[in-house]
């Protein structure tokens, strides 16, 4: 992802940043601001125990990199951004136009923003892991997602599943290695937030096989879990039968 630097210098990112969007409805200005983090932060420490089922595994450099809030909010136009940006010295980045309303979308646009922006900062400062002292931790592709997953709803989360779902098939048919990789991961990280019952490990097993078998596999498997989300056990019922029929 190429980022649209309106303020601040792409060769010399700041290591924090002011992203904005437009609403494609509306025209509105909207905003989020990304940090990178100088030092690596063990967020479980400072969790409440009651919390932490909510919060979900985030161990040591999880929150390395980051933006907040993690869909963008509305501000009142650019021209206060640029001021604002100004002011603190922040890089300023244009990330496009999406629907304000879909805030799953959102959030992904935020983070390919964010993990980007990372990448940039990681390529032109030589900030990375094995030459500083206090290093980004390697594996920080997937940890936005993984936290906005964790805030999902039941319902949000099976959206975000067929979406997924969807990717991985356009992946493997298209022999793209590197989509199939990233969303193999998003998948991963995704089943860690729904029930053992939705079998979602055999549900990835069969999404990231070629052939139209596999993908009518993993398309019921999917169905499956909407089934037993909305309590529909006839239904559900039915799904499995039609599974073992195509997997015997």
């Amino acid at each position: 992802m190429d980022l649209q630097f309106e303020l601040g210098n792409s060769e010399k990112p700041r290591g924090h940043a002011l992203v904005y969007f437009n609403d494609t409805s509306s025209g509105a200005c909207l905003a989020s601001y990304v940090v990178l983090l100088p030092i690596t932060v063990d967020v479980s420490k400072y969790v409440p125990p009651f919390l932490m089922n909510q919060v979900g595994e985030i161990g040591p450099g999880d929150m390395s990199a980051f933006a907040f809030p993690p869909a963008p909010e509305e501000v009142e136009d650019l021209e206060f951004l640029i001021a604002l940006a100004e002011t603190r010295q922040d890089d300023l980045i244009y990330g496009g136009e999406y629907a304000a309303s879909d805030v799953t979308s959102a959030m992904m646009k935020v983070n390919d923003v964010v993990q980007a922006y990372l990448e940039l900062y990681e390529d032109e400062t030589g900030f990375v892991e094995g030459e500083s002292k206090v290093p980004i931790p390697e594996k920080t592709d997937y940890q936005v997602n993984d936290i906005m997953y964790s805030m999902m709803s039941e319902a949000d989360k099976l959206g975000e599943l067929t979406k997924l779902v969807g990717r991985m098939r356009y992946a493997i048919e298209s022999d793209e290695e590197t989509l199939v990789d990233e969303t193999e991961a998003d998948l991963t990280a995704l089943s860690s937030y729904l029930p053992d019952t939705f079998q979602l490990p055999i549900l990835i097993e069969w999404a990231c096989k070629e052939g139209q078998r596999a993908s009518d596999i993993a398309n019921l498997y999917l169905r499956r879990c909407y089934h037993l989300s909305l309590e529909e056990y006839e239904d559900l019922g039915k799904v499995e039968e039609q599974i073992k029929a195509l997997d015997d």
